[in-house]
């Protein structure tokens, strides 16, 4: 075989992984979008019905009457941006301590524990945080959610941070603010900070995402149903109507829910991008 055929066969197996991958991925999405506009008599038909006879939107319309889904957008909404704003602020400052203060030994250390924090399963200390935010009396509050979102997410947002400090802030360039008389605050402020931009982005996706999807803390610490987010209030009415009986209005709300998520990454996606990317090479 020669060159050029290796070649044509490689970008065959390239492509054929890529589209099959894409396919897997996207699957789900598709299956969702599709029951949500399914007629009734096509949900349940066996064999599946791929492509629906027409399309009915009125599952949009119901959802809105029977659920409170506006209520339930709002709160996540609102947990999601706090938790941002907290894990931002935290670990923007703790990922340029670690990087410009922090000496080389122990630097690795934290960062080392920082990344075996993330190993810890969500359950392993569930019952322990519970009692402790229980004892704080930060149950069914937005405080305490917004906290126990943020202890999970704060760790790899400060290695994110972390990174993009070391790598896409030049050192010299501190040196030379400090040398005109700049203290490490304006520094921090006036240089740093402009420069991280992109990493501030990528930051800030990954925990406002974090904090739109989960569904475990929300479920136990919260009991009113006014302060439920949208992933949990989709649970509640699965579990009061059953998910076969509403099947189309269950993917229906997990459509309206899904959406501001993927309009938000889809507007920002190239800062993730950089931001991801800016530590992994050096120089």
């Amino acid at each position: 075989m020669n060159k050029r055929s290796r070649r044509i066969l490689n970008g065959i197996r390239h492509w054929a992984v890529m589209i099959f991958t894409t396919i897997f991925v996207l699957f789900p999405f598709y299956w969702m979008v599709l029951t949500s506009l399914k007629p009734r008599e096509e949900l349940m038909a066996s064999p599946p019905v791929w492509i629906p006879s027409f399309l009915d939107f009125n599952n949009y319309k119901l959802v809105w009457e029977q659920m409170p889904l506006l209520r339930y957008l709002g709160n996540s909404l609102f947990v999601s941006l706090m938790t941002t704003i907290v894990c931002l602020v935290l670990a923007t400052f703790c990922g340029y301590s670690i990087s410009r203060f922090v000496i080389r030994k122990p630097q690795k250390i934290t960062t080392v524990m920082m990344i075996l924090s993330q190993l810890i399963p969500g359950t392993l200390p569930f019952i322990s945080f519970y009692f402790i935010m229980y004892n704080a009396g930060l149950t069914n509050t937005y405080q305490g959610l917004v906290i126990a979102y943020s202890v999970w997410a704060i760790p790899f947002c400060t290695l994110m941070m972390k990174s993009y400090f070391s790598q896409s802030v030049p050192i010299a360039l501190e040196e030379s603010a400090t040398l005109d008389g700049c203290s490490k605050f304006g520094i921090f402020f006036r240089i740093a900070i402009p420069i991280s931009v992109p990493g501030l982005v990528a930051t800030s996706i990954f925990a406002f995402i974090q904090g739109w999807n989960e569904f475990m803390w929300a479920s136990v610490m919260l009991s009113n149903n006014d302060m439920k987010p949208a992933s949990v209030g989709i649970y509640d009415f699965i579990g009061q109507y059953g998910a076969n009986s509403n099947i189309s209005m269950s993917m229906t709300a997990a459509v309206m829910i899904t959406l501001p998520a993927i309009i938000f990454f889809a507007f920002l996606q190239k800062y993730l991008i950089s931001g991801l990317s800016a530590g992994a090479v050096k120089g």
